[in-house]
C-alpha cells in the first residue's frame, strides 16, 4: 500500500467539500498576509516562522487535526433565529436593517473561518506531500509523481483562494518515525553554541511529544560517560539514547559482563611506580617494555609497547570496564606516525582494521568469525554502510543534522533508501557554501530546521525552492535583577 492509499484509508479526503461542517474552525482573518515577508502576520495562525497554538504537526491539537483524525470539535450550524422573532415590516428604531446587518456580518464570518480552516489543512497537506517527498527513494517513481501532482493542486487551491501559495509549512513530524540527531562526535565540554542547538531542539520535539534520539560516529572511549553528562544538563531528554557506531560494532551496546584484561607480565620483569595512575615494566636489563596507565577507578586505560627500551611500537587503548578495545601499531621509523589501527569486540575478537599504507585497504570490516565482510576507502562511506545496514535498518527513521557536520552530503545520499534527512542551520552566517547551497537549492533539500526566527525569515526569504521550516523553540533568556 502506497503512502498515499494509506494516507487515504486513514482519512476522508475531504478538504475539497467546503460545506463539511469538520472545517468549520474559528481563524485569523485570510487578508493579514505580509507579501514581504511570504507569510501572514497573524500570531495565531502560527505556520511558518514560529510556534503557537495551532501547530497541525501536533498530534493531540484538536482544532486543525486533519490527518490524524476526525474526532475534531465541530461547529454549530448558524442559529436561526426564533420566527417570532423575525423583523417585520414596519419596525421602528432601525430593527429591521441592524437584524438583516447582522446575518450578514455572521455569514461573512462563518466564510472567513471557511477559509482560514481550508488555508490551514491545504497548508498541512502540503507538509505531508513534501514529508513523502522527502522519504521515498528517487527510483519511486510513482510515489513521487503522487506527490507532486498533490503539491500542484494544492498550489492552485492556495492561489484561487488566497491570490499565492508562497506560504511557509511547517516541517510533518510522523510519529511513526524514529527521530535522531547525528553528531560526528560527543564533546566533553561542548561549547554555548553546541549546547543550545541540543537543548532547542530537545525542546521542540518535547513540545510535540516525541524525543530524538542521537547518534555519534567517532571512536570515543569515555562517549557513555559524556552522554550522561548531557542528560543530567538537560541537554537531551532523560529517556533518550545515543547510537555510537564505534560501541555498536564492538559489541558494547549488548551489556555483555567481560573480564577486565591482564597485563602480560614476564618472571624477570619489575614495577617502577612512577604516579598513583602510572607504572613502568622493565625486563632484566632495566630497558622500558612497556608503560602502564590506569583510570581513576584503577583500571587499565592504556599500555605503550616498548622495543629496545625506547623506541614505541604499539599503544593499546582499554575501555571504561578495562576491556581492550583498540591496538594503534607506530611506523618503526616514526614514534609520532600510526600506521595501522586494529578494533576489537567485547569477546577480544577483531572487527576493523584501519590502515594508513598505501598496500591495504583503508578500512576493512570482519564478521565475528574473522571473515572480510567489506573494505571502504574513507570513514564516509564506512559510516554510510553502518547507518543503512546496521544502525537504522529496522526503522522509519528521520535524521537532524548540523549543516556544519563534516557528514552531511554524505548523509544527504540516505534520503534514496527511504530515511529522512534534515539540516538544522542554527545561524545564517555559519558554513556560507552549504548555507548558499540549500538557498540555491542544489542538494534538493525542502525542509529544514532554523534556530531562530532570523534565520527562518532568511531562509524563507533567499530561498529559491519551497521549503518547510520549522523554528526550534528558543531557550528562556535568564533576568538579572539589579
Amino acid at each position: 500500500m502506497s503512502f498515499f492509499d494509506r494516507k487515504k484509508k486513514e482519512n476522508d479526503d475531504n478538504y475539497s467539500d467546503l460545506n463539511n461542517p469538520s472545517y468549520q474552525n474559528p481563524q485569523p482573518d485570510q487578508n493579514n498576509f505580509d507579501q514581504a515577508q511570504n507569510q501572514y502576520n497573524d500570531a495565531q495562525m502560527n505556520n511558518g516562522t514560529q510556534f503557537g497554538g495551532n501547530d497541525f504537526n501536533q498530534p493531540n491539537q484538536p482544532n486543525n487535526d486533519y490527518f490524524f483524525g476526525q474526532n475534531q470539535p465541530q461547529m454549530q450550524p448558524q442559529q436561526q433565529m426564533d420566527p417570532s422573532q423575525n423583523p417585520q415590516p414596519g419596525m421602528d428604531n432601525g430593527e429591521e436593517w441592524q437584524y438583516t446587518e447582522q446575518n450578514l456580518q455572521n455569514t461573512l464570518d462563518q466564510s472567513a473561518d471557511l477559509k482560514s480552516q481550508l488555508r490551514s489543512q491545504l497548508l498541512a497537506d502540503r507538509s505531508y506531500c513534501n514529508h513523502i517527498l522527502r522519504n521515498v527513494g528517487s527510483d519511486q517513481v510513482d510515489e513521487r509523481k503522487q506527490a507532486t501532482d498533490r503539491i500542484d493542486q494544492i498550489n492552485a487551491s492556495l492561489k484561487e483562494w488566497f491570490g499565492t501559495d508562497e506560504m511557509a509549512n511547517e516541517i510533518y513530524l510522523d510519529v511513526n518515525s524514529d527521530y535522531y540527531i547525528f553528531t560526528d562526535d560527543l564533546a566533553a565540554n561542548p561549547d554555548s553554541d553546541t549546547t543550545n542547538m541540543w537543548q532547542q531542539l530537545t525542546m521542540t520535539m518535547a513540545d510535540k511529544g516525541l524525543i530524538a534520539n542521537a547518534i555519534s560516529v567517532t571512536y570515543n572511549d569515555q562517549i557513555d560517560e559524556a552522554w550522561m553528562n548531557y542528560q543530567n544538563a538537560g541537554f537531551v531528554d532523560g529517556n533518550a539514547y545515543l547510537l555510537n557506531m564505534y560501541n555498536d560494532l564492538q559489541g558494547r551496546n549488548m551489556n555483555t559482563p567481560v573480564a577486565p584484561a591482564e597485563i602480560p607480565f614476564d618472571a624477570d620483569y619489575r614495577v617502577q611506580h612512577v604516579s598513583d595512575k602510572v607504572d613502568k615494566i622493565l625486563d632484566a636489563d632495566d630497558k622500558l617494555v612497556m608503560e602502564v596507565s590506569r583510570n581513576a577507578n584503577h583500571q587499565l586505560q592504556i599500555i605503550r609497547h616498548y622495543k629496545d627500551g625506547s623506541q614505541l611500537l604499539s599503544r593499546d587503548i582499554f575501555d571504561v570496564n578495562g576491556v581492550i578495545s583498540a591496538t594503534q601499531f607506530y611506523d618503526h621509523r616514526n614514534a609520532n606516525k600510526v600506521v595501522r589501527e586494529n578494533f576489537y569486540r567485547q569477546d577480544g575478537t577483531l572487527v576493523l582494521i584501519k590502515s594508513y599504507t598505501a598496500e591495504e585497504p583503508y578500512i576493512q570490516l570482519f564478521s565475528e568469525g574473522n571473515v572480510l565482510i567489506s573494505t571502504f576507502d574513507n570513514d564516509e562511506d564506512l559510516i554510510f554502510w553502518w547507518l543503512k545496514n546496521q544502525a537504522l535498518k529496522q526503522n522509519a527513521s528521520t535524521i537532524f543534522v548540523s549543516i556544519n557536520s563534516e557528514y552531511y552530503k554524505k548523509l544527504l545520499e540516505l534520503r534514496d533508501y527511504g530515511f529522512e534527512v534534515i539540516p538544522i542551520v542554527m545561524k545564517q552566517s555559519e558554513n556560507a557554501q552549504e548555507v548558499s547551497d540549500l538557498i540555491e537549492g542544489k542538494n534538493k533539500v525542502n525542509a529544514v530546521l532554523a534556530g531562530s526566527d532570523q534565520v527562518n525569515t532568511y531562509l524563507n526569504k533567499n530561498s529559491k525552492n519551497k521549503l518547510d521550516i520549522t523554528t526550534l523553540k528558543e531557550l528562556d533568556t535568564p533576568i538579572y535583577k539589579e
